[in-house]
């Protein structure tokens, strides 16, 4: 069963947060953890994974903290999973063909692929305006 982790969750849940400050605002990893109601560490961790990656940018100073680079209507659920270096991933056949003794003439690994592929595509289609 596809199952979302949470560290995708919570970087979802973080860039929804800054998507909902008035234009133009910065929040902070603290302001986020403690009103989203999730670990300060792990949103810490997961918010400077984003601005590394680009999809977000760190602001310094007393008003400082965390701005999206776009509008929440062009950011997709890939470009945060990317961002954070979770993969969408319903099977592991592609990445770790050793982690499976059926790998070798298995028979459901082709139509997982697919599905799979299906599951990036919507991954890629939703938007992040669409949940605020």
């Amino acid at each position: 069963m596809l199952r979302l982790t949470k560290k995708f969750e919570y970087g979802l849940l973080a860039v929804r947060y800054i998507a909902s400050t008035q234009n133009g605002d910065v929040a902070t990893a603290k302001e986020i953890a403690e009103n989203m109601n999730i670990p300060f560490e792990l949103v810490a961790k997961t918010l400077q994974q984003m601005a590394k990656s680009g999809l977000i940018t760190s602001v310094q100073g007393v008003k400082g903290g965390y701005r999206l680079n776009k509008p929440a209507s062009e950011i997709s659920f890939s470009e945060i999973a990317d961002a954070i270096g979770e993969p969408i991933q319903l099977i592991d056949c592609e990445t770790n063909p050793n982690g499976c003794d059926a790998f070798v003439g298995c028979a459901v690994k082709k139509p997982l692929t697919k599905i799979q592929k299906r599951f990036r595509e919507i991954f890629d289609e939703a938007k992040v305006a669409e949940i605020l």
